[in-house]
């Protein structure tokens, strides 16, 4: 699934989300060592039902798998006990996979979590699901649609799956206004050069179902650089929170990978920015530990060429070594390419 590289959130509104960036520049001061943050991005999989063609998961080398039920629960409550009061249940793969997920919620709720989220294709949010969901406890969804039509979704997404996706998100819509407490509805939209025209008609036939449609340009970043550019991208102006030269998730979020790593960035599919082994080491400890402490110094003095963060942060694809070797799973970066797979998708289309 493909994780927005505006994500610094909670969950929320294009407005909100730049207040909260403000608010965090004022709470953290970008210190190399910093408060614990308030926010937990939590991977329950990396696996994914979608294969999006701006999203690198389907190139990824690392092993595919779910988060193990206890760890889940013992980060949840490591991170409460430390202060943190946010909770997203996401990463790089498909959140819905993950049968124990509605569990997860309810547990971080009973111990005081104030806002729980996720952000999913909305393929396996059926009825039934949509019901347990909110049953569990859940405060928002998002769901991630990146076209405005059946050919256009069948192209990006790779699935047949645009009207089942728009009836499910018409029904979760339908089933929280049932409730008696809010339940946030989002969805974020990725225009390509392909997609981007289409917008407006998007906004008009669905924004009446949710509290907020949030529109991204794709554009040149992470580890598909080469890719996006060449084939999707809008443009290659960066996005809003690396125009001060520094990537506010490494000083306020906790992104901890279903196999159990910290890592510093929400979209680190080869965990090239994990910095701790969470089954060996305390979050407490692994927050502010050397490896954290040292990319957050390099962010501040500007001098991350060699980092993943360099690459995302600047559109291009550079070789790169990953934070703390133990961890990674290695790739050569000229080399692994998703070209081929976006090729493949072009033909299709125009021969629709």
């Amino acid at each position: 699934m493909l994780k927005e590289t505006t994500s610094i959130e909670g969950q929320g509104n294009q407005s909100n989300i730049r207040k909260r960036m403000d608010e965090n520049r004022r709470v953290h001061n970008w210190d190399a060592e910093c408060k614990f943050p308030s926010n937990l991005l939590l991977e329950p999989t990396n696996r994914c039902n979608h294969a999006c063609l701006m999203c690198a998961n389907s190139k990824g080398t690392k092993k595919r798998g779910m988060i193990d039920k206890e760890f889940a629960k013992k980060i949840i409550k490591e991170a409460y006990d430390l202060g943190t009061r946010e909770v997203g249940f996401y990463g790089m793969g498909e959140p819905l996979l993950d049968r124990n997920l509605e569990e997860y919620i309810r547990y971080a709720k009973s111990l005081g979590y104030e806002y729980t989220y996720i952000t999913t294709n909305g393929a396996l949010l059926s009825e039934e699901r949509s019901k347990s969901l909110l049953e569990a406890g859940i405060d928002s969804v998002k769901f991630s649609i990146n076209a405005a039509n059946p050919e256009d979704y069948f192209f990006i997404h790779g699935k047949d799956e645009f009207h089942k996706v728009t009836e499910h998100l018409i029904c979760f819509d339908a089933l929280r206004r049932k409730q008696e407490r809010k339940i946030a509805l989002y969805i974020s939209y990725i225009a390509t050069r392909y997609t981007v025209s289409d917008e407006e008609d998007f906004k008009r036939k669905y924004q009446r179902y949710v509290d907020d449609i949030v529109f991204l340009d794709c554009r040149a970043s992470g580890d598909m650089s080469d890719e996006l550019d060449t084939y999707l991208s809008v443009g290659r102006e960066a996005a809003e929170p690396f125009k001060s030269g520094i990537c506010p998730m490494v000083f306020n979020k906790l992104h901890v990978t279903y196999e159990g790593f910290l890592s510093m960035c929400c979209d680190d599919l080869q965990n090239y920015l994990a910095v701790a082994d969470l089954n060996k080491e305390s979050l407490k400890e692994a927050w502010n530990n050397a490896y954290a402490r040292g990319l957050r110094k390099r962010h501040l003095e500007h001098d991350l060429r060699g980092t993943r963060c360099f690459n995302c942060m600047n559109g291009c694809n550079e070789p790169i070594q990953p934070l703390n070797p133990d961890l990674a799973v290695l790739y050569d970066c000229k080399c692994w390419n998703k070209g081929q797979e976006i090729r493949e998708r072009m033909n299709m289309r125009k021969h629709d």
